[in-house]
């Protein structure tokens, strides 16, 4: 379904796109009936898909249709049955793929696809439409300004989608006019122009609030689709994600494999009791050569044990839950990588 702030947009032109290291492929195309829902025949099995939906009706305007209407949802290697095409499906593509976004077109090499469309979900809930997992997390929600940063722009794109105003979308892309490039044409040109230059003069896209979504007069929170939103200008439009989880603690001496994934060896585990009071810091001097001798292969917790010599333990006791982070120093048994939630390109 392609909506506009919350609302059905009808007669969009829906197409299903295959991104590649060349040129997108249309794989197929739909129209939005009038609340806004669609079909599209599914073809190319692991290919990255990703969906575009142009122009059309928003139901709840009678204004005709929008022409600088222009949304997208990434979907991946894994569609899911069902997607909802919207202001912040939009903006969590664009984000995520703006180093491989021209136009329309996705294209770049295949593990940065897969890479840069793993973190969608992160930000949007590609079924609904709404918030995603990740960012609905505490270490986010509520410790970072992600949340509202990301609502602002969709308000901001909302705003021209829905024509709020006449001059709405004008408005939009003079707002989103990048420091070097084409004047944008579409709500679509102009998230990628913010992505590309999240640093030019944010104040101007912050200032569509205002423009957009007046406080009504006896009110005391403006009248936006899309929630939180910011209170003040950011000083850069950013969409900086934190992540915990897969016993990640006080990692060190990272390296990626082949396929993008970041491993790293703990200094800590959870619920340990050593009585080691040598903290050293250092890795044995092997690992490196012994990785590079492998090709860069995961430092596996046998590779790591095997590299290090055993060495005699201190008597002295250090804080319990702390462990020397020199696998020398370690029985095998007591070593373990832990593969980390890792930033994508």
């Amino acid at each position: 379904q392609v909506l506009g702030a919350g609302a059905p947009i009808a007669s969009s032109a829906v197409t299903l796109w295959a991104a590649s290291a060349g040129a997108a492929t249309q794989l197929s195309q739909s129209q939005t009936d009038a609340d806004g829902r669609f079909t599209l025949s599914l073809d190319g099995k692991g290919a990255d898909l990703y969906v575009t939906a142009q122009g059309g009706r928003v139901a709840t305007k009678a204004s005709g249709d929008n022409p600088a209407i222009a949304l997208m949802a990434v979907l991946g290697t894994t569609p899911p049955d069902k997607v909802v095409v919207n202001e912040m499906t939009t903006v969590a593509s664009v984000w995520t793929q703006a180093q491989f976004l021209d136009g329309t077109a996705i294209k770049g090499p295949a593990l940065s696809l897969k890479i840069a469309a793993d973190n969608v979900p992160s930000f949007v809930d590609l079924a609904t439409g709404g918030w995603g997992e990740a960012i609905l997390s505490p270490l986010n929600g509520g410790q970072t300004p992600t949340m509202a940063n990301f609502a602002t722009s969709a308000d901001a794109l909302s705003g021209c989608v829905v024509r709020v105003a006449d001059d709405a979308c004008a408005k939009l892309f003079v707002a989103a006019t990048p420091p070097k490039g084409a004047v944008p044409t579409d709500t679509l040109t102009a998230a990628d122009a913010i992505a590309r230059y999240p640093w030019y003069l944010p104040k101007r896209v912050f200032a569509l609030l205002d423009e957009f979504y007046p406080i009504s007069p006896g009110k005391t929170m403006r009248a936006v689709p899309f929630m939180p939103y910011l209170g003040f200008a950011p000083s850069a439009w950013v969409l900086p994600l934190r992540f915990d989880g897969g016993g990640y603690r006080a990692g060190g001496k990272a390296m990626f494999d082949s396929e993008g994934n970041l491993w790293i060896g703990d200094n800590f585990t959870v619920g340990w009791q050593g009585q080691d009071a040598l903290w050293q810091g250092n890795a044995p001097s092997s690992l490196p050569t012994e990785s590079r001798s492998r090709r860069a292969r995961p430092a596996s917790p046998a590779a790591v044990c095997k590299a290090a010599p055993s060495a005699p333990r201190s008597t002295r006791t250090t804080t319990p839950g702390s462990r020397a982070t020199a696998a020398s120093r370690l029985p095998c048994s007591t070593r373990r990588a832990s593969r980390s939630l890792r930033p994508k390109a």
